[in-house]
């Protein structure tokens, strides 16, 4: 152990040795170096400055540059430099110049660290550069005249060299006031090129500095360098800092950058910068591009760029020579140019040059060049979305001649990771797609792999871009959809239908895309070879390989036009195989695989026990087809045969045999089969069918969501097939139906927590106004009470309608099923039985009327016997109605344009209003519906609707909705709610004339509604409908005859084809195709400025005509060679198709896209520009002229009269009945409303070919033979049955064997009638006459109350204002006397007068005459006074005066509905202005609104209480 401790010292010991001795050395070194360099400094302090001056002039660069760098060093010592910088401060210009050399030479050589004197410094230098500039600063100048230069350019090299890379001390020298200024002044003042070189390398890096910006622009930076750089043009690098100092100070935050890009474009620097756009130099390129860039992207500053027309091509050319860097901001500055700018884009999109390398940017991979290439090309494209020539020649020119590289170079980035990148390719394949013509080649290019891409993202916006392109492209032709259905796009739109979305539009999209696909022309072409070694099935040119032997089975999937599975079973081993059930997997786990093709080969060993083992799974029918071996039984295979099957999955483990072939021979099958058949029973399996179960499982009320499963009912249903599915559902119907109930009886305000509820009413409807377009439905929904549901809605529709513009308090009325009882409340109090309680004229009701006042004032008018006391008594109740109503937040306004502008404001409070949009939609899909349950075609079945609908309370419900809607809304509403209105008022339904040339209502597609008078057409649903006339053009042409012209008043400005058809002509709404689309046919375009004449893929060169908007009227001619042309507001648009041949006979015909509306003039109303309507040319409803009388000729019929006098016809509008024959105006002025757009130029209520009777034109009686109008006795046995109304089944007036003793005057009364004619006797003699006695004909029925109403300007002189009232215009002459009146709703007592027009009279309800004018055209208006329940008469505006009650005297306050005898009335219910003006007013209009919807809840309450 001893010894252990001794080692251990001893190691100690010597470590501690080892250590010092290191120590030592370390000491020794330094201080040897300390002492040599003591000595080397000692040296140097040795050489004295005239010796170092020597040494630095040393040829010996090494020993030169020594001496430089120990004068360098003894410079920079503390005190040596102060004395530099003083000498700085020096009066003495030589001086300063030797002072500012070393401080030049130090700064530049020296890392100085000043130690704190940086400020100093720079305040020297800038003091040196100030006195520079004044010659006076110095009182000893210097013999060098160049001495203010050279102190300027060290001056200047020295600061920057001092500042540089430091933005401290560049804050420091922004202290020095004045440095930035003199240095502004200097680059405009020196003649050195280096100084001005080096001033604008240290401005240069002052710009560079964040903080200088604001002080050099207020020292006037920017007109300084724009200057520059144009007097510097050429020097490259003075011109590369001016473009560069002009941008960075052009970005400066805040600044107001237009003001100074305007100053240097007057300075004319663009032209400079747009020269050096193309030079070699790469940073001058940049900055002057990047200059351009500033002024691209401000839009009131970039016309500057579009004056030099040599810079898209420098643009070009410097696009393909530069970085990435500089290619971003080109691509910038011609999108920014190209915004907003047409005539840009199509300078760009003729530099064929930029357009060839546009793809070369989007297949760059560099993220901004990708991004604006693509920024580019999307707005390229947005102009050639417009549907004209220049928009097809646009994306011509962009898509390139024939290489699509463009939509190559796009495919990739269809799954690119940036989502705004794929938004903006996918809205860019929109506006590509937006040109039929395109989208083959489109498809042809790639561009379903892009759209399917985009599918299957999770981005609700590009899955709507999706669907919508998918259906723009469906929409084209079969070969687009067969390639579609290639490119397994059925898959996509199966998952787009299926997926939760937050636009209900993509699954409405997606199934409207998978209709079409269903009428898919194209077959499946399959093409199956199979022999002893090899098997195949070739579908799309793709191959799968069945080339195992025993049984191999392969599953084609359709919905992605691929190989599912292939699976192989072979037991070659054994020598017996008995008899066997194969069990495929495949095929017993079948879910979505149902629809599926399954292909099957047997060959080889044991073939036929294979096909044993598929007996129970096989299925042959009726369409089975077999070849080969077929006198055995089909699962009969002898040896050495082979089988080949092709089959459908039609269940779990159950295959639908299409084909069978057995043979010994090698099979090769050539087989195609209906892609559309298949598609559509894939959607039955997983669309429709799942749709209906859920539907059908849950109950209505439930809270559920169905609006998915509703929104595919609505589509599918327009397809056959899926509607006889929906046929086959018993329950959906109810189910519907008790969605609609729902909502009706609990009210749309009482669910306003319950959305889903009333989204499944708006469902229900929507999809029952698809399915009633079709005549089963039409008789199942009439045995239902599903219209009295609707009806029910639409009550309480109004209800609101009528509580928000009125603006009384709504107490909502629950309507009850059958059986169920219904309560009183609501917000018109249902009419008292007594006639003296309250009552409302105009349907308002008060609370503030005084019930005896109401009654006096009725008792007043019924028995009043002068006429003072008549108008006296109807003026105070007017005027107590009014105030009335005033008290309720509404005053009577007479001012037409006041009533406008209530409506208008209503109108933008509902745009923005969620549940206003809602209850339109609700409002127009229920009067669809109605509409198409009261269109029945079957005569056996009119009357029984008839019957359902106005039991269920329509009429006065569907008048009610059009009176109290607003204007934008009953123009889209009012065409199904006339013509129902018109059918459900009708007594007798007569088939179309043929001697009228009208559009044929059994010649049309379901789902277009028609007018009442066959002239008018309206599309609602999404498919494309069509019709035609029920006349043709002559197969052969008189002489005297040109050819044939009628017009067409546009009411919508989308897309319409119109033109001409046969009948070959075949529709297919569904499909898109309509007029024009097929050979035999023919058709212009306004909306896309085409021409039809064929398949979409077939009509390429088709641009023509002008682009037409809402209002427009469109004149067709087809002259006797078959030549067809189009003018449009009067302008001739040229032949658009030669040589038709016209023995094929061509009807006037039209197919109407969704939401578009039009009107017909065949010519028996006056033309709008038939005074332009070339010689010879015959308007076309001469085809059939009307009946020729002994007493009339050819010339003088509607059409021949319109024809001969084109010159002279002239529109007028049914408010201004006295508007004289005026010249027509010129387009360019024309500033019409909606009604008059309608009147002109249209057979309308509101048309007349010579001035109306009105105020200034009065009716008088008939002089020539000294006779009043006579009363017809009853002697002369005429009765309202011989006048062709037999719809009312009341009680007739007793024959009394007298007539009348006294005649009643045919007088009117007006405004300003100054003309109007008097009684023809005084008060006396009239009351001597019993003139105002109840006249009868049994003594208990009154005839006729008259009503002396007096003319304006005396006492009391007021028109009376109607409780209801509608107008007819009677166009023509008929053979049939025309009825109008009203009646009960029993139809057991009605008041009604006769239009005899061939006599040119009125039978009046007591069977007086009344004469009416000898116009072709005469209006005659039907109003109801309540109280008394009295009707009256108008013609043209203007009152008859007579007051007319029905046979009860309690009817009249009973609800009334109109009636006729005519169903081809265009009768104006309040969706025009009236002739009659009082009618007009919007409180009036609502107070008919009112009445209707008391009516209703009368009869509501009746049956409550009846059950």
């Amino acid at each position: 152990m001893a010894s252990n401790v001794r080692k251990g010292l001893v190691i100690a010991a010597g470590a501690v040795v080892i250590a010092g001795s290191v120590s030592v050395v370390h000491l020794w070194r330094k201080w040897i170096q300390r002492r040599s360099q003591k000595l080397e400094q000692r040296i140097e302090d040795g050489i004295g400055m005239e010796q170092l001056s020597i040494l630095a002039k040393s040829s010996n660069v090494s020993l030169r540059r020594s001496a430089e760098q120990l004068l360098l060093d003894r410079i920079t010592r503390r005190e040596n430099f102060k004395f530099v910088l003083l000498c700085c401060r020096s009066q003495d210009e030589e001086q300063v110049l030797k002072a500012c050399t070393v401080l030049c030479v130090i700064l530049k050589s020296v890392d100085y660290r000043s130690g704190g004197m940086d400020t100093y410094i720079l305040n020297t230098l800038a003091d040196c550069l100030v006195r520079s500039m004044d010659a006076s600063s110095f009182t000893k100048r210097s013999s060098d005249t160049s001495a203010p230069e050279r102190i300027q350019r060290m001056t200047l090299a020295a600061i920057f060299d001092f500042v540089c890379d430091s933005d401290e001390k560049k804050e420091i020298l922004l202290n020095e006031t004045e440095s930035v200024g003199a240095i502004l002044n200097l680059v405009q003042q020196t003649r050195s090129k280096e100084v001005l070189r080096y001033a604008m390398f240290l401005l240069h890096q002052m710009a560079k500095c964040g903080s200088a910006h604001g002080y050099m622009i207020q020292s006037g930076a920017i007109p300084v360098f724009a200057s520059l750089s144009v007097s510097q043009h050429g020097d490259n690098v003075l011109q590369k800092l001016c473009f560069q100092i002009l941008v960075i100070l052009l970005n400066t935050p805040g600044l107001n950058v237009e003001v100074f890009l305007k100053q240097i474009a007057n300075q004319r620097v663009l032209i400079r910068a747009a020269v050096s756009c193309k030079s070699d130099d790469g940073e001058l390129a940049y900055w002057a591009i990047a200059l351009l860039h500033e002024f691209a992207i401000h839009s009131n500053t970039k016309h500057y760029l579009y004056t030099m027309p040599f810079l898209l091509g420098n643009l070009q050319k410097a696009l393909k020579s530069n970085p990435a860097q500089v290619q971003r901001l080109i691509l910038r500055i011609i999108s920014f140019m190209a915004l907003h700018h047409d005539k840009f884009k199509s300078e760009v999109l003729d530099n064929s040059q930029l357009m060839e390398h546009l793809p070369v940017c989007l297949a760059s991979g560099e993220p901004d060049i990708v991004h604006w290439g693509l920024v580019l090309v999307h707005d390229l494209a947005v102009a050639g979305s417009d549907q004209d020539v220049a928009g097809k020649s646009s994306l011509e020119k962009l898509l390139g001649p024939s290489e699509d590289a463009l939509i190559k170079a796009m495919i990739p980035l269809a799954v690119g990771k940036d989502p705004n990148m794929v938004r903006l390719m996918a809205e860019t394949l929109g506006f590509l797609c937006s040109c039929e013509q395109l989208h083959f080649r489109l498809v042809k290019a790639g561009v379903l792999s892009i759209i399917l891409g985009l599918s299957m993202m999770h981005d609700s916006d590009l899955a709507f871009w999706a669907a919508a392109l998918l259906l723009n492209l469906a929409m084209t032709s079969g070969e687009v959809k067969f390639a579609i259905l290639k490119a397994g796009g059925l898959q996509a739109l199966v998952e787009l239908c299926l997926g939760d979305h937050e636009n209900s539009q993509v699954t409405t999209m997606a199934a409207k895309t998978l209709v079409m696909l269903g009428f898919t022309e194209e077959p499946l072409k399959i093409h199956l070879h199979c022999d002893s070694e090899s098997g195949n099935v070739n579908i799309h040119n793709k191959n799968f390989y069945l080339s195992h032997p025993g049984i191999t089975v392969m599953v084609w999937d359709t919905l992605i036009s691929d190989e599912l599975v292939c699976q192989n079973f072979n037991k070659e081993d054994s020598e017996v195989i008995p008899s066997l059930a194969l069990d495929i997997p495949s095929l017993q786990e079948a879910g979505q695989n149902i629809g599926n093709l399954v292909f099957i080969t047997i060959k080889g060993k044991h073939c036929a026990a294979y096909l044993q083992g598929l007996k129970g799974v096989l299925h042959f029918n009726e369409d089975t087809s077999f070849s080969g071996i077929t006198n055995l039984d089909p699962l009969t295979l002898p040896d050495n045969h082979m089988c080949a099957i092709v089959s459908q999955l039609s269940a779990p483990n159950r295959l639908d045999v299409w084909h069978l072939d057995k043979s010994d021979k090698p099979i090769d099958l050539q087989l195609q089969y209906s892609y559309g058949d298949i598609v559509n029973n894939r959607v039955y399996q997983l669309l429709l069918l799942p749709s209906l179960k859920c539907i059908d499982s849950i109950p209505a009320h439930s809270p559920i969501s169905r609006v998915s499963e509703l929104e595919l009912l609505e589509v599918f249903a327009c397809h056959n097939m899926h509607l006889q599915t929906l046929r086959d559902s018993k329950k959906l119907l109810d189910i519907l139906t008790d969605m609609i109930w729902y909502c009706a009886e609990k009210g749309f305000e009482s669910l306003e927590s319950e959305p889903l509820a009333v989204a499944h009413c708006l469902g229900a409807l929507r999809v029952l106004a698809v399915i009633t377009t079709h005549e089963y439905y039409k008789s199942e929904l009439l045995d239902k009470d599903t219209a009295s549901a609707i009806v029910s809605l639409l009550f309480n529709l109004v209800n609101i309608w009528l509580a928000s513009q009125i603006g009384q308090p709504v107490e909502r009325v629950s309507p009850g099923r059958q059986g169920d009882t219904i309560p009183m409340p609501g917000m018109l109090t249902p009419r008292p039985v007594s006639r003296g309680d309250a009552l409302a004229t105009g349907g308002v009701l008060t609370d503030e009327l005084d019930g005896d006042m109401l009654e006096n004032t009725e008792e007043s008018l019924l028995k009043s016997q002068t006429l003072e006391d008549t108008i006296s008594s109807l003026g105070s109740m007017v005027q107590q109605l009014a105030h009335s109503t005033s008290h309720h937040g509404r005053e009577t306004v007479n001012v037409t344009a006041v009533d406008s502008a209530v409506y208008t404001e209503l109108e933008s409070e509902a745009r923005t209003d969620d549940q206003q949009i809602m209850y339109t939609r609700v409002a127009k899909c229920s009067a669809l519906i109605i509409n198409n349950l009261a269109s029945h075609q079957n005569p056996d079945t009119i009357k029984t609707s008839q019957i359902v609908l106005n039991k269920a309370g329509a009429t006065h419900m569907l008048w009610a909705v059009l009176l109290s809607s607003t204007d934008d809304f009953k123009n889209v509403i009012s065409l199904p709610i006339c013509y129902t209105l018109t059918r459900l008022v009708t007594t007798d339904f007569p088939p179309v004339s043929d001697d009228s040339v009208v559009l044929n209502p059994d010649d049309k597609t379901s789902s277009l509604i028609i007018s009442s008078d066959c002239l008018e057409v309206r599309n609602d649903s999404w498919t494309f409908e069509s019709i035609r006339t029920n006349h043709c053009l002559p197969q052969t042409c008189d002489a005297s005859i040109a050819g044939w012209y009628f017009e067409v008043l546009l009411m919508s400005n989308g897309i319409i084809q119109i033109g001409w058809a046969t009948k070959d002509c075949q529709y297919g709404p569904e499909k898109g195709v309509g007029i024009g689309d097929f050979i035999n046919s023919c058709a212009y375009d306004g909306a896309r400025c085409k021409k039809w004449n064929g398949p979409v893929t077939e009509t390429l060169s088709n641009d023509y005509g002008m682009e037409w908007c809402e209002g427009d009227v469109v004149s067709c001619l087809m002259d006797c060679n078959g030549n067809a042309s189009f003018w449009l507001h009067g302008v001739d648009m040229g032949v658009a198709f030669k040589g038709l041949d016209l023995s094929q006979g061509w009807h006037p015909a039209c197919s109407v896209s969704s939401e578009q509306q039009l009107r017909f003039n065949f010519g028996d109303a006056p033309f709008r520009y038939g005074s332009q309507i070339p010689s010879g040319f015959v308007p076309f409803c001469q085809i059939r002229p009307p009946k020729i009388t002994d007493e009339t000729s050819l010339e003088e019929q509607p059409c021949s009269e319109n024809r001969n006098n084109n010159a002279e016809v002239t529109d007028t509008n049914l408010t201004s009945p006295n508007r004289d024959v005026q010249e027509e105006e010129s387009v360019e002025n024309q500033d019409e409303s909606y009604d008059s757009k309608i009147s002109d130029a249209t057979c309308d209520t509101n048309q007349s070919i010579h001035p109306p009777v009105g105020f200034d034109t009065p009716i008088v009686v008939d002089d020539s033979t000294d006779e009043v109008c006579p009363v017809l006795s009853p002697d002369d046995d005429t009765s309202m049955a011989e006048f062709g109304y037999s719809g009312i089944q009341g009680e007739e007036c007793a024959d009394t064997g007298t007539a009348m003793e006294e005649p009643i005057t045919d007088e009117f009364f007006g405004e300003g009638g100054e003309e109007a004619l008097q009684p023809d006797m005084d008060d006396s003699e009239f009351q001597a006459m019993g003139a105002g006695d109840e006249e009868t004909c049994d003594g208990n029925r009154p005839i006729s109350r008259q009503l002396y109403l007096s003319s304006a300007g005396e006492a009391g002189g007021e028109n009376p204002t109607p409780s209801l009232y509608y107008e007819v215009a009677v166009t023509h002459s008929s053979d049939k006397p025309l009825v109008l009146g009203y009646c009960t709703m029993d139809e057991l007592d009605h008041v009604c007068a006769v239009l005899v027009k061939s006599d040119n009279q009125i039978v009046l309800p007591d069977e007086a005459l009344t004469h009416i004018p000898v116009d072709k055209s005469v209006i005659i208006g039907c109003g109801l006074l309540s109280p008394p329940g009295a009707i009256f008469f108008t013609i043209d505006g203007n009152p008859i005066r007579h007051l007319f009650s029905f046979s009860d005297p309690e009817a009249g306050q009973t609800p009334l509905m109109p009636c006729t005898n005519n169903p081809f009335l265009r009768i104006n219910y309040g969706q025009d202005t009236f002739a009659y003006e009082p009618a007009n007013q919007s409180e009036h209009r609502l107070g008919m609104a009112a009445l209707l919807h008391n009516y209703h809840q009368r009869r509501m309450v009746g049956l409550g209480q009846a059950r």
